[in-house]
């Protein structure tokens, strides 16, 4: 699924109208039949139609009069200066007209608080209202008017569904523009559109749909932001099948760097979800003085530990994929050890908890590594990573992830509600998660499995990916019936959700 921004939307719109030489009406009532369909015709019969004078306003009235073709009880309330009601809106108008579909125009006239008390009456009789005031060119501050009638919505719907975004964001940067409807469903058209990805639009934008308008995929491609969000479909094509013919071998050797005294959880749930991923050969390299307990907790895995130089020497030179970091202390020992691994392993990198934090001072060694390296922190340690604050970060955490990304050649994961997974060119949002998995082991079991998954050989980027959205689809899935759910919980499901996407590739 596209995210993109009104720069993407104007484009696209340009480049249909100039290249395609698709009518502008025709593409409006694409929309206008692709929002009817979520309308909820089988339930509701009264509608109010609010409407703006731009294209978005000619939306509703494409709307009203399908509504009305559907023996809807509707009314129309057009809210503007009349005299800049763009062509495409004005040509519904008249076909609104031309059926004698009454509508009243709202615009500072002297007879607007009789017209806005009517408003507000039709409102409160009304099933749902249609908000069609402002699309996704609004950048200014509402007022006046606007502002009156957004409030009167607000404070009177039963439910209101806005088309293509809530009246009030800015559909870019997610800002509320003064005041904002609160949606109890958006139906967007081509993008899932990046404002959303704000946690302050959370309260406006109800459920989201996006639907296709018939624009030509040449042309999304071409206008294309190489931004996502993560879909079940595109975990399936990219998890590795099993076969009858699959050996061990085929599923990777990986190697956890992970565990010191009184953090013996993290180098077990880190290693165990990699073993239930289903990873050929799973090390944990930990503490001396913890390996005798995960020699006992891990049946499937084998233990090393940090004294052991010859034979880390050995399985950092063959292994396909290395963790490391979770359950180590911000110490010179973890950064020397990390300083070892980039300057002597053949093989990918995943970097998680002490391993990020030794990098606060002096990130310049990511650089130096050969293979790829991911990535995993939250907000905090992102923080620490690119000395920007935690609150700045949480709202712009997109574009702080593709940049520290892109500056150092590597692929993040910024954990957190709607994950952020980018290599600075690419970014993907992942959809999966609540906060019934807001506790201790999260991230050591999601570091587990991105390292199964890049053993078995998925492309690396596509590997993170995948990772967040099973770990994410595992905690939703338990959290139906979990008031908590903690690592252990999702390290007993991987295998039954894997064999479940894996029967669903073959089917």
């Amino acid at each position: 699924m596209r995210i993109g921004t009104s720069i993407s939307t104007k484009k696209l719109d340009q480049a249909c109208v100039e290249e395609y030489k698709i009518p502008l009406i025709v593409m409006m009532e694409n929309a206008v039949l692709s929002a009817v369909k979520h309308l909820d015709t089988d339930l509701y019969d009264k509608y109010v139609i609010v409407s703006g004078v731009g294209n978005n306003g000619g939306d509703g009235l494409g709307i009203a009069r399908q509504l009305k073709a559907k023996n809807k009880e509707v009314k129309v309330f057009l809210i503007g200066n009349m005299e800049k009601i763009t062509q495409c809106s004005k040509t519904n108008l008249q076909i609104l007209q031309a059926m004698k579909v009454e509508y009243e125009v709202i615009c500072n006239n002297e007879d607007d608080n009789i017209k806005l008390e009517n408003l507000k009456n039709n409102i409160k009789n009304s099933d749902i209202v249609i908000d069609c005031i402002f699309g996704t060119g609004l950048e200014r501050e509402i007022k006046g008017i606007f502002k009156e009638v957004i409030k009167i919505i607000n404070e009177n719907k039963n439910l209101v569904y806005s088309i293509d975004v809530p009246s009030g964001i800015n559909a870019t940067n997610g800002e509320i523009l003064g005041i904002c409807i609160k949606a109890d469903k958006t139906i967007s058209f081509e993008f899932y559109k990046r404002g959303f990805l704000k946690y302050e639009t959370k309260k406006y934008i109800g459920e989201v749909i996006v639907e296709h308008i018939g624009i030509p995929e040449n042309i999304l491609n071409k206008y294309d932001d190489k931004e996502y969000i993560t879909t079940m479909n595109f975990v399936k094509n990219n998890i590795k099948i099993r076969n009858k013919f699959s050996f061990k071998s085929d599923f990777g050797k990986v190697t956890i760097f992970a565990g010191t005294t009184g953090f013996t959880g993290a180098a077990y749930l880190s290693s165990e979800s990699a073993v239930k991923c289903g990873s050929g050969l799973v090390t944990v390299i930990c503490d001396k003085e913890i390996q005798p307990i995960l020699s006992c907790k891990l049946s499937e895995a084998m233990t090393a530990n940090y004294n052991e130089k010859e034979r880390i020497d050995k399985l950092i030179k063959s292994s396909n994929v290395i963790g490391f970091g979770c359950g180590m202390g911000d110490t010179k020992a973890t950064l020397d050890m990390l300083h070892y691994l980039i300057n002597n392993a053949n093989c990918h990198l995943v970097i998680d908890a002490g391993g990020l934090n030794v990098l606060k001072n002096d990130t310049s060694i990511l650089k130096k590594y050969k293979n790829k390296i991911v990535i995993t922190p939250h907000l905090g340690e992102m923080s620490r990573l690119t000395g920007e604050s935690i609150s700045y970060i949480q709202e712009n955490k997109i574009d702080v992830a593709k940049s520290f990304a892109k500056e150092n050649n590597i692929i993040v994961l910024l954990k957190g509600y709607e994950t952020v997974i980018t290599d600075g060119y690419i970014t993907y949002i992942n959809p999966t998660g609540n906060s019934s998995m807001a506790n201790g082991g999260m991230g050591d079991c999601l570091l587990g499995i991105i390292t199964s998954f890049i053993g078995q050989g998925i492309d690396v980027f596509e590997a993170v990916v995948c990772a967040a959205f099973i770990h994410g689809y595992i905690g939703d899935e338990l959290s139906k019936q979990l008031y908590t759910v903690n690592a252990t919980d999702i390290i007993k499901k991987i295998p039954s959700t894997m064999k479940k996407f894996n029967i669903e590739i073959n089917l």
